[in-house]
């Protein structure tokens, strides 16, 4: 990733203000004109910047700052979604790109925030990880809690990087499959850099989460902070990414048990409790807009660490939606699944639509851990299990999750789910049953591409605007580099 002079100087300035941001006592600090942290205070008020939250690209310059890219494009290409012929002309090139699965979804004037944003946070945290144990204060036991707290957030980004610009894991072609560079000095000047491998990328994720799950903290105050049950929750997504679903499950299991140590009280919601205080009314259940609880203030308190995406581009309270969920996904929802009131076939005013579009009461979900994706995972992780009673365990656990999410009298698992296979296709569906609209199923949708229990589904991955037709093909499953980082790097291959 060679940066041109001026796009290194934007870095760097944002870099400035990241560490602003996080501690105001930076102003008095050598060299001149740069702010240069020395204290451990001034190494953990790095972390406590709000541009470390969301998958945002901040556009900074000499004039101030500015918000860049905050889309991500994944949102619009998972398969429970279709559009019509007047709601299609609401998508703007990109997103229609994006939805039709095409390869050039971004042009060299886009900053994309799925590439720039992450790093330019990676930057800030190889800051702290090469240099708070040379800070001033602190023991050192606190200075390895800092560095194995950056160690984790610089490793869960390239996580996040290779599912969007590496293939799906396979052991087979992962040493040869090209992923995105790592990156681990403070120095935004390097040049000739390579696009390391898949595995080579997934290797380092790995061992950095080994290595510094037991450093950190055992609880924070605040779902900005990693600590222990984040740690470890990552290392178990990182190995289910894989497909290494039995190391994902021990690392899960740690993350599980981890939860209950915390200070920030994490929980799972029980939607039997909580949705009418969240302002559902089933005498108008089109016109919810807003009452769940924010991801970034604490108030969420399935979020185990925040890392925000927003879909308002496509769940909003006013307009013609722009996309709406397949009549077969919809079908998916028990009539008394109360995620089923997530969604309308009716406008706020009451006015019939096209089909059912997602209203806007949540529109913003987290990249990053909490409680829901952590049973999820877990239980796919047991369930896939050889082990009898592991198996049993996912069900009971499987239960207890769908007991916070419909009436207990229905939350039990169907009786024609009578064997592992259709087990583990049941709880991929929860999946799709928590997620439906809001991108994450496009991971689950790489992820399971070589599964050989789920190639059926890739008849179902297909788009339409009402006219056109698409079909998701296999060299679609990841993006291509975006145009204006190739232009510093013409030596790189891109993606097909």
């Amino acid at each position: 990733m060679k940066y041109s002079h001026v796009h290194y100087r934007l870095v760097v300035i944002s870099c400035a203000i990241l560490l602003l941001v996080g501690c105001k006592d930076f102003l008095d600090l050598k060299p001149k004109g740069k702010d240069i942290p020395e204290t451990i205070d001034h190494y953990n008020g790095m972390f406590n910047s709000t541009t470390l939250t969301s998958i945002t690209y901040s556009l900074v310059t000499e004039l101030g700052t500015k918000l860049g890219e905050n889309i991500l494009y994944n949102i619009f290409m998972s398969d429970e979604l279709t559009a019509t012929q007047s709601s299609i002309s609401y998508l703007d090139f990109k997103m229609n790109q994006a939805y039709g699965w095409e390869g050039k979804i971004f042009s060299e004037e886009d900053n994309a925030c799925e590439w720039a944003s992450i790093y330019q946070q990676i930057y800030t945290f190889n800051v702290i990880i090469n240099d708070v144990l040379d800070a001033t204060g602190g023991t050192d036991k606190r200075k390895l809690e800092l560095q194995a707290e950056a160690r984790v957030n610089r490793a869960f980004r390239y996580l996040i990087l290779a599912q969007y610009f590496g293939k799906p894991y396979d052991e087979s072609t992962s040493a040869s499959d090209l992923c995105v560079p790592i990156i681990e000095e403070g120095d935004m000047n390097l040049k000739n850099l390579k696009r390391n491998t898949v595995r080579e990328v997934y290797d380092f994720i790995i061992k950095e989460l080994e290595e510094s799950c037991p450093d950190l903290v055992e609880s924070t105050n605040h779902p900005l902070r990693i600590y222990q049950c984040a740690g470890w929750f990552f290392l178990g997504r990182a190995y289910w990414v894989k497909g290494d679903y039995e190391n994902a499950r021990i690392a899960l299991e740690k993350a599980l048990k981890c939860s209950e140590i915390n200070a920030t009280g994490l929980q799972l919601w029980d939607y039997n409790q909580m949705i009418s205080q969240w302002g559902y009314n089933p005498s108008k259940p089109h016109a919810w807009t807003s009452g769940f609880p924010a991801n970034n203030t604490g108030a969420n308190k399935e979020v185990i660490y925040n890392y925000q995406y927003a879909i308002s581009t496509i769940s909003s309270a006013t307009g013609q939606p722009k996309l709406f969920v397949k009549d077969e996904y919809m079908d998916l929802y028990g009539e008394d699944d109360l995620r089923r009131r997530f969604f309308s076939n009716k406008a706020t005013s009451g006015t019939p639509l096209e089909g059912y579009r997602r209203l806007p009461c949540r529109t913003t979900f987290s990249l990053g851990a909490d409680m829901t994706d952590l049973y999820l995972m877990l239980i796919e992780c047991q369930v896939r299990s050889t082990d009898l009673s592991i198996q049993n365990e996912g069900r009971v656990n499987l239960e207890y999750f769908r007991r916070h999410r419909m009436p207990a009298e229905t939350a039990g698992i169907p009786d024609d789910i009578d064997n592992q296979e259709k087990l583990i296709r049941f709880v991929v569906e929860e999946r799709l049953r928590e997620y439906m609209m809001t991108g994450i199923r496009w991971f689950d949708m790489r992820r399971l591409w070589n599964d050989p229990l789920f190639q059926d589904l890739k008849f179902g991955y297909t788009h339409t605007d009402g006219v056109n037709n698409y079909t998701l093909t296999e060299d679609r499953l990841v993006y291509q580099i975006p145009p204006k980082v190739l232009v510093f790097n013409e030596n790189w291959l891109d993606n097909k």
